[in-house]
């Protein structure tokens, strides 16, 4: 088993059980892809998931941080509609 040091990890996120989550996620996405490409991954993918997590490779959002960027998307969209139709 791969020693993963905790401090980067949660530097990155600050709550180990979510980034713990956010790594069996990134394995359970590299799995299935290579699973449909007929892929071999190197190594274990559970550690190929964390070496990604802690070099930036891998989107994630807290829940609260992305439903507010979603409904800033969504409010500067719905402005510039209305722009749109005033000219």
């Amino acid at each position: 088993m791969t020693y993963i040091p905790r401090k980067p990890v949660t530097d990155l996120i600050p709550n180990k059980f979510a980034a713990i989550k956010i790594a069996a996620l990134e394995a359970r996405r590299l799995n299935d892809r290579a699973r449909m490409l007929g892929l071999s991954l190197p190594g274990k993918i559970t550690t190929l998931a964390v070496k990604r997590l802690l070099n930036g490779q891998v989107l994630f959002y807290d829940e609260r941080e992305r439903l507010a960027q979603l409904q800033a998307e969504q409010l500067k969209e719905q402005q510039e509609q209305e722009e749109q139709e005033e000219e």
